[in-house]
């Protein structure tokens, strides 16, 4: 990747914050090879590119609200830039697709200033440059408020994955650690300072797009999904998809080192189970595939693989051991609603 050019933007303060964008998204720019060549960069009415191979397009789109997915009194501007991203570039992670770039659109206050949008744009750009993705285009408006940010990711992927793939017999398996995040939304709900790692899990999640690159090279991955919403839920999600039922062993379900001391009693297992935001990947492969890949996994990616659980005839999601099952439903935007 090379820096964006010179945007074909008339004078003006919101041709000002759209620069000031761009300069601080394609500073990560150069750490990683661009799947496809760009041909029309930011900057015109839209953006072009050209994939080089005969790859299907994998998109996907992901909303951040203010007041709903964050609050400006709990992390700065760079960090709300990082997260929108990095919540919609894990969307290609579940679909072990390749990062193509990025549209984002952003509603902000009028008094916003250029630095505002420098700060989005940094943090937007630190996770894309990691994932070898770049910024498209989008679009700034003022808006008195809430705060949006409207993040479309584009990626390519010869065979797609999908929640839908999982059979009987299949084994369930987990990347990473679970429930950090939710110990930091926990904490600083009650205004309290979260853990140091907690914090850092809630702030800059790490969409798992090489380790399901990696993993899709080497195994046969019947069914994957990340993990956004809370475990229990996603998994109800691949198991409807699949049209199979799901049972994890609670006791297998990898928890993030702040619930240490906490994790068996029931609000340790909610936070594990459906505190969401964790963006690791769940997958279902074939039983016995992953023997020895788990070891060649943790060496690659300094990461955990875990096997939680199986897949059987039937519908919906067991969790073995689970002191309260119907307390753990993952997060729903409309779950209060009419």
């Amino acid at each position: 990747m090379r820096p964006f050019p010179e945007p074909g933007l008339a004078a003006g303060p919101e041709a000002e914050r759209i620069r000031a964008f761009l300069e601080e998204a394609g500073a990560g720019a150069g750490l990683a090879e661009p799947s496809v060549t760009v041909t029309i960069p930011p900057g015109d009415d839209a953006a072009a590119f050209r994939l080089a191979t005969d790859e299907q397009v994998v998109v996907s789109t992901d909303a951040s609200v203010e007041g709903i997915h964050f609050r400006r009194a709990w992390m700065t501007w760079e960090t709300v830039g990082y997260r929108a991203a990095a919540s919609a570039l894990s969307d290609l992670a579940a679909m072990a697709a390749a990062p193509i770039g990025l549209l984002i659109s952003v509603a902000l206050p009028p008094e916003s200033g250029i630095e505002t949008a420098a700060a989005l744009g940094r943090g937007v750009g630190m996770v894309a440059g990691r994932m070898g993705a770049r910024v498209l285009g989008g679009d700034l408006v003022a808006s008195p408020g809430p705060v949006f940010i409207d993040v479309t990711v584009l990626g390519c992927a010869g065979s797609p994955r999908t929640r839908a793939g999982a059979r009987p017999g299949d084994e369930l398996w987990v990347t990473g650690e679970l429930g950090a995040a939710a110990v930091a939304l926990h904490d600083l709900e009650r205004g309290l300072e979260p853990d140091g790692t907690a914090r850092a899990a809630f702030e800059r999640p790490c969409p798992r797009i090489r380790e399901a690159l990696w993993l899709a090279d080497r195994i046969d991955v019947q069914a994957t999904i990340d993990l956004s919403d809370g475990l229990l839920r996603d998994a109800r999600h691949l198991a409807a998809a699949s049209g199979v039922a799901l049972r994890i062993d609670a006791a297998r379900i990898p928890a993030a080192s702040p619930l240490d001391g906490f994790r068996e009693m029931p609000a340790g297992q909610r936070l594990v189970l459906a505190g969401g935001e964790d963006y690791e990947l769940l997958l279902a492969v074939p039983s016995g595939a992953m023997r020895g890949t788990e070891r060649a996994f943790a060496a690659a990616f300094d990461l955990p693989l875990t096997r939680i659980g199986t897949v059987h005839r039937g519908e919906g999601v067991r969790v073995d051991g689970l002191a309260d099952p119907e307390d753990a439903g993952g997060f729903d935007h409309f779950a209060s609603g009419p």
